[in-house]
């Protein structure tokens, strides 16, 4: 069950320590909201249920770490793009800002960006998660990352011809969603979260180069980074990230834990950058934990912890998110495996 050592645990991490056990960290929204029978919409507009939604799964499948993270642009809503919702899925945007210096210069932070609508909501989900579970749970916040941010307002195409055709316009662009993410994070983070995810999957190998990424990405994370530690929070951050070469640099900011991408050996990445990072991962989610049977899956992650637990600093995690249809008992199979194998 939860645990009321996990923050100490967490701190042994990240310092490359030998924690109790292995940390278990599913990035489980997705799949939690439909497993407590509640629909998207319902999970993502009501705090009160986000709280029935994470304390059923934390429960159920023992979480030591609980990310509420209804969709990305919950802070986004009133930046003039235009965003369809559906009952089941998240918000999508339908219709990007233009990336242009008009558009940049329009950009401005409300100063009830955190006092009303799914950003104030989430901040209650958030407070009432922390009222009920203290610090027998890992509470996570989320942010997006300044190079991926950009891509939520004006699109993943436009953000990179940016970069290559008016690299000056994509980095005033990153300025102003550094200081705007940072009241969202700060927000979270007074509301009770201990830890922020800094999402970034376009900046990793899926889109750009290690030398984009350090040219362009690295130093507008690592102050997002910096900010979120200043004001107390853990940050885990997220590229979906399995080349070597871009890993070796991300370890160069400032996060306390990266998440390995999917298709990555744990092991090889443990061996190269585990001395100097703590890592998580990278449970393949559709492959694995969605399409195999129990018996399979318990065998993967005893695998996979058993060579990256090894002198402390890893956190179990999956590489993605967990699919809706992923069945029960497959999610049981994982929990047994991180419970068991996870001891030192």
């Amino acid at each position: 069950m939860a645990y009321n050592g996990i923050l100490g645990d967490l701190r042994q991490c990240v310092d490359i320590k030998q924690p109790s056990r292995v940390p278990y960290f599913p990035i489980s929204g997705m799949y939690d909201f439909s497993y407590a029978g509640f629909t998207h919409k319902e999970w993502r507009e009501d705090p009160e249920v986000m709280v029935k939604v994470a304390l059923k799964a934390i429960e159920d499948f023992d979480y030591d770490i609980y990310m509420l993270h209804p969709d990305d642009l919950l802070e986004y809503e009133d930046m003039g793009m235009a965003i369809t919702s559906e009952e089941d899925l998240p918000p999508a945007v339908s219709g990007y800002l233009p990336a242009s210096e008009a558009a940049v210069k329009s950009l401005t932070i409300p100063p009830d960006l955190i006092k009303k609508g799914r950003a104030a909501r989430h901040l209650e989900g958030i407070a009432n998660l922390k009222r009920e579970l203290g610090e027998s749970t890992c509470i996570t916040g989320r942010i997006a990352a300044p190079f991926s941010a950009v891509t939520l307002l004006v699109g993943i195409d436009a953000a990179l011809l940016m970069m290559l055709e008016n690299p000056l316009l994509l980095k005033r662009y990153m300025d102003f969603l550094v200081e705007y993410n940072d009241i969202v994070a700060q927000a979270q983070l007074e509301a009770g979260a201990d830890a922020i995810w800094l999402g970034d999957c376009v900046a990793s190998s899926h889109f750009i180069s290690p030398a984009q990424y350090k040219n362009f990405a690295a130093e507008y994370a690592d102050e997002s980074i910096n900010r979120i530690k200043r004001g107390g929070g853990l940050v885990f951050y997220h590229g979906n990230e399995k080349s070597i070469a871009h890993l070796k640099i991300m370890c160069t900011l400032g996060f306390d834990a990266i998440n390995i991408g999917e298709g990555a050996d744990i092991g090889e990445v443990k061996g190269v950058i585990g001395g100097v990072t703590c890592i998580m991962g990278n449970f393949d989610t559709i492959n694995d934990l969605q399409a195999k049977s129990p018996p399979e899956i318990e065998s993967i992650v005893k695998d996979m912890v058993l060579k990256a637990k090894g002198n402390g600093g890893y956190i179990f995690c999956t590489g993605e998110g967990i699919p809706q249809n992923t069945p029960a008992e497959n999610m049981k199979a994982m929990t047994r495996a991180v419970k068991a194998w996870g001891k030192y």
